[in-house]
């Protein structure tokens, strides 16, 4: 949105003789005031809600106010973004060097000055970021999780060195804290404010989680998830976001998540056969990610979450069972 300025010439008042001096000086002060004006102000009402070990935080503002100012977050992180999408509320950092590895001594320091990119660490971080919003409740709610990747040597059958590995690592509570602490003081919160909730959060005795379990109804599996409909709901984007799966499209009035998976089990069963491996001039094209609708239905007391293909038919092949597993795993943990 282009800012609006005002460029017409002041004109003295008509009571009274005005010098250039007394001009020039108003000038300087109506331009002291509209540069401390800024651009993108700070969000009010920021507090840190928890759950388990999960953390979020509640901001009394509308997404449109809210998404600007996270985007502004990064950049002033010196983050890259590589996913950007406001329809479905979901923003994703590129992978971010740990580099507090790198030792720092006198050799490290010259070499950086010359070539900075010379040194790198075998840990890799990236954050996601994840806003709801509740028509009952006028309110945003952010989600930050973490996913660490982390190098290993990788060895031959015979015991030699095959190169270097990434791996996934998990994700880790304490860099999340750090990264929320972060975001609540470029909110508008304090410091002091945000360690005091942060600090608060860690205190609080969490409550045992209830046990998510997969069951069988009509040959179709089903997650019975022992919550509410709006805590499920909840827990069930944490997870998704935890897992890794890409979220393209939500819909929480109807409840319905459109995640992208792509089942490693799948590419294990598909062995090509010789003459497959022999037609070398083919082009092997690659193999389409699947598409899912996971579905998450309120039953009262408890929700039951399914999973559907691309043209909402109920799905009960082995990749849904396994996406349930996973999703239940990651709640009862």
């Amino acid at each position: 949105t282009a800012l609006q300025f005002d460029d017409a010439l002041d004109i003295p008042p008509p009571s009274g003789t005005a010098t250039y001096s007394d001009y020039a000086g108003g000038q300087t002060r109506r331009q002291r005031t509209d540069s401390s004006s800024e651009v993108l102000p700070p969000v009010s009402g920021v507090t840190l809600e928890r759950a388990g070990p999960s953390r979020w935080l509640v901001v009394a503002a509308a997404p449109r106010d809210v998404w600007p100012r996270l985007i502004a977050f990064w950049r002033a992180q010196g983050i890259l973004l590589t996913e950007q999408d406001p329809t479905a509320g979901i923003m994703q950092t590129d992978w971010l060097d740990n580099r507090a590895e790198i030792r720092d001594d006198f050799v490290t320091r010259m070499v950086r000055k010359v070539a900075e990119g010379l040194y790198a660490t075998s840990t890799r971080d990236r954050y996601r970021v994840r806003i709801v919003f509740f028509n009952d409740t006028a309110t945003t709610e952010i989600y930050l999780t973490h996913r660490g990747m982390e190098e290993r040597m990788a060895r031959t059958a015979l015991g030699g060195d095959a190169g270097t590995v990434w791996e996934p690592s998990g994700s880790d509570p304490d860099k999340e804290a750090i990264m929320l602490r972060r975001l609540m003081v470029y909110l508008g919160a304090s410091e002091r404010d945000a360690q005091r909730m942060l600090a608060q959060g860690a205190r609080a005795a969490e409550p045992t989680r209830p046990v998510a379990r997969v069951t069988q109804q009509d040959g179709q599996p089903i997650l019975i998830v022992p919550e509410p409909y709006r805590d499920a709901w909840q827990q069930i984007g944490w997870a998704l976001d935890r897992i890794g799966f890409a979220v393209e499209d939500r819909d929480a009035e109807q409840g319905v998540f459109f995640v992208r998976y792509d089942d490693p089990s799948k590419a294990r069963d598909k062995k090509p056969g010789l003459l497959s491996r022999l037609a070398f001039w083919r082009d092997k094209a690659p193999e389409p990610v699947g598409r899912y609708r996971v579905h998450v239905s309120d039953r009262g007391t408890e929700t039951r979450v399914s999973i559907h293909d691309v043209a909402g038919q109920p799905d009960r092949s082995p990749t849904a069972t396994r996406i349930l597993t996973l999703l239940g795993d990651d709640y009862s943990r």
